[in-house]
């Protein structure tokens, strides 16, 4: 591999590794700016204000679990209600975060074995993926 090449490659690395870990410092962040920075509605079903936080991280037991398996939420499409934690759990070996769509919050990033949660304000439909793995995709609706 010649020179130029395996420079190319490192700069992708580096952006790579960047984009990644700037989301998940980001999204873990607790500061309100953060997340409130999102002007976009989660969803047209959701009745939030422009800028309101519809969704806060915790560590407080859930009383909807998701596991992370095989790179996919199970379930993908979770319900809870307004107040109930949402906990996701990894069940594999390889980090995940469950982030919404919109940027709105997330989860840290979740190593194996553990687990973190999601509790809503606002009802609505809130799409979210894994912020490390984009394809790994589900929805959350809140009533």
């Amino acid at each position: 591999m010649s020179h130029r090449s395996l420079a190319t490659l490192a700069i992708a690395a580096v952006f790579i590794l960047a984009a990644c870990s700037s989301s998940t410092a980001s999204t873990a962040a607790s500061g309100a700016p953060a997340k409130a920075a999102s002007a976009a509605a989660p969803s047209a079903a959701a009745p939030s204000a422009a800028g309101a936080q519809v969704c806060n991280e915790t560590k407080d037991a859930g009383a909807v679990a998701v596991t992370i398996i095989d790179f996919e939420f199970q379930p993908a499409a979770i319900t809870a209600k307004t107040g109930q934690v949402i906990t996701f759990t990894n069940g594999g070996s390889a980090p995940h975060t469950a982030t919404l769509d919109g940027g709105q919050c997330a989860t840290p990033t979740l190593t194996a074995g553990k687990s973190d949660g999601l509790v809503f304000s606002a009802a609505g439909t809130y799409p979210f993926h894994c912020g490390i793995h984009s394809k790994m995709k589900g929805s959350i609706v809140i009533s």
